[in-house]
């Protein structure tokens, strides 16, 4: 007998099957692993674990409310809930006050690395953190020694600097990897010692991305993008209020030290500033340039009482460059207080370790002021004599006027908190100038009596020799 032959459809789809239960097998296979790695993963690491992860690699003592870590995402994400930093010591940390509080930190992180025990992080999320830090007069924050590593982890080579916080040398696995870092709807503290000023961030966006570091190239790799988003108030330690700053903007970031490993944050951007932000005028800097408009009483001008409130003028930005403590403005910078303007200009700087400054200022008055200033000087001028009286208006033209609007140049120096204020450039004394003036006419007066002697005792002698 003949065996009935299998039709060609009845082979394909017996194929299909087996391809299917392949399929269904590795699916398996699959998902059994993930299982698995999951339950790896859960054994294995816990807010036990990772306390002492973390622990191991900064100095600080750690405390983690909660923990949940999801292999399902690409990358594999560890959540971290109701999180707290503190010195290990106890140093620099007021009875009762935790230095940095976060209500959650998101770690994108290699899945291959969890199976190993092993954190590779390649982004870092922090939102709801309050973070207290104090700015010392020696450039340390009470923050820094908090992110240095351990004193027995240290690598003595990687210590060529001050050593007083995060060094890319002793961290290089998590900075190695480290792509970004989010911090959102955070607030932040900052006390500078040597001032008595008190910065306060709320609502904070900041990001640092592109972050390009290989610690063994760090002259060639250490660059980051930062983009800021938030409003400062700006406090005295005593309780005054200075001024609210409404920021967002970019900025490039160099982050490290590349001799030392230090961070040693060199950041260089332009920030702009909200149409909200303000100033105090009982700030010292704006109290003593104001009352420098005394200068202009002598051209018959009485200054104005100064307002409580200054706003921002020109470009409304800060463009900048902040290292070491230095920030040093990189195009003017001015507020306005009534119809005049106070202006830092470029290459101006403050130190705010030390509370030190060099300021080059100018205070400007509005087009519109400037045109009533003109008329009250012309009117002042009146007084003068009439032969004098251009020569005294042309120079204060000259010397008080730029663009149309009335200019008095500034220096100051010395400690921001107290500054030492003194114009720089000539202002025009109406007294003194009528005075100069009086003696220039003279002199071109006398010289032309002289030459009109001269010229007619050389006719005269002409005239001998003609006779001869």
């Amino acid at each position: 007998m003949r065996r009935a032959q299998k039709r060609p459809g009845s082979r394909s789809k017996t194929r299909k099957n087996r391809l299917g239960k392949r399929l269904l097998v590795i699916a398996g296979v699959f998902f059994l692993l993930v299982v698995l790695a999951g339950v790896f993963v859960s054994v294995f690491i816990d807010e036990e674990f990772l306390t002492a992860e973390i622990e191991k690699s900064i100095n600080s003592k750690v405390e983690i409310g909660e923990l949940d870590i999801s292999l399902f995402s690409h990358p594999a994400e560890i959540r971290l809930r109701d999180v707290s930093l503190s010195p290990r010591d106890g140093s620099d940390t007021p009875a009762g006050q935790v230095p940095i509080r976060i209500e959650e930190v998101r770690l994108s992180v290699s899945l291959w690395g969890l199976l190993r025990r092993h954190l590779d992080v390649s982004h870092i999320l922090i939102r709801g953190a309050k973070i207290t830090s104090i700015y010392r007069e020696d450039g340390t924050t009470s923050l820094g020694g908090m992110f240095a590593a351990p004193e027995k982890n240290r690598r003595k080579k990687s210590r060529k600097g001050k050593g007083s916080g995060l060094n890319v040398f002793e961290q290089e696995d998590l900075i190695a990897t480290l792509g970004g870092l989010s911090i959102e709807n955070s607030q932040v503290d900052i006390t500078l010692e040597s001032s008595g000023i008190r910065l306060r961030g709320t609502d904070m966006h900041i990001e640092l991305s592109a972050i390009k570091i290989d610690p063994n190239k760090l002259n060639e790799t250490n660059t980051a993008t930062l983009t800021l988003e938030g409003m400062v108030r700006i406090d005295s330690v005593r309780g005054w209020p200075y001024g609210e700053l409404y920021l967002t903007g970019n900025a490039s970031a160099r982050i490290f030290n590349p001799e030392t490993g230090d961070a040693e944050p060199d950041i260089t951007g332009d920030i702009s500033l909200g149409d909200a932000s303000w100033l105090n005028t009982e700030v010292p800097f704006i109290t003593k340039a104001w009352k420098h408009l005394s200068v202009l009483e002598p051209l018959g001008i009485k200054v104005p009482e100064m307002p409580e409130r200054a706003t921002f003028g020109r470009s409304e930005a800060i463009s900048a460059h902040y290292h070491l403590g230095r920030i040093t403005v990189l195009k003017p910078l001015s507020i306005w207080v009534g119809d005049w303007e106070i202006a830092a200009m470029e290459n101006s700087w403050v130190q705010t370790q030390t509370d030190k400054h060099e300021i080059k200022g100018e205070l400007l008055a509005s087009k519109n002021a400037s045109v009533v200033l003109r008329s009250l000087i012309e009117k002042a001028g009146g007084f003068l004599p009439k032969e004098l009286r251009q020569r005294v208006l042309e120079d204060v033209e000259k010397q008080m006027f730029r663009d149309g609007r009335m200019w008095v140049k500034i220096k100051s120096s010395g400690d921001f908190s107290d500054p030492s204020i003194r114009p720089d450039g000539a202002i025009v004394d109406f007294s003194k100038a009528g005075k100069k003036a009086a003696k220039k006419l003279l002199r071109e007066k006398a010289g032309g009596l002289l030459r009109g002697l001269l010229e007619k005792k050389k006719d005269n002698k002409k005239d001998d020799k003609k006779d001869d």
